[in-house]
């Protein structure tokens, strides 16, 4: 599946309306099986199968978040008004900074 197919799946999952990020299409071209890991994971987030986080600089938003390989993350921001309207595919410093950026963790980098 290429990239634009996984797109399209993960809006069928969605909406139309649901946001990627930038460097989603470059994570996703090159993580393997990711339609396999991504569009489940999906799936059982858009039935409520997940207990998501509450970041307190979105007060009106929950966090989903998905660990895929070692390195990579993929977060998914749903509005209180059951709509997913973000989904972000990246490494690990993306995923520190975005959390930071939510109030959700510190960065995990010591010096």
């Amino acid at each position: 599946m290429n990239v634009e197919e996984l797109k399209h799946n993960i809006k069928k999952i969605f909406g139309n309306e649901i946001i990627f990020n930038k460097e989603f299409d470059n994570y996703a071209a090159k993580i393997k099986n990711i339609e396999n890991y991504l569009i489940e994971w999906c799936t059982k987030l858009k039935s409520g199968q997940f207990v998501p986080l509450r970041p307190p600089k979105l007060i009106n938003s929950r966090i989903f978040i998905k660990k895929i390989g070692s390195a990579n993350r993929c977060i998914v921001i749903k509005m209180v008004n059951e709509e997913f309207k973000e989904i972000h595919l990246a490494d690990h410093n993306y995923y520190d900074q975005k959390m930071k950026e939510l109030g959700l963790k510190k960065s995990s980098k010591t010096y």
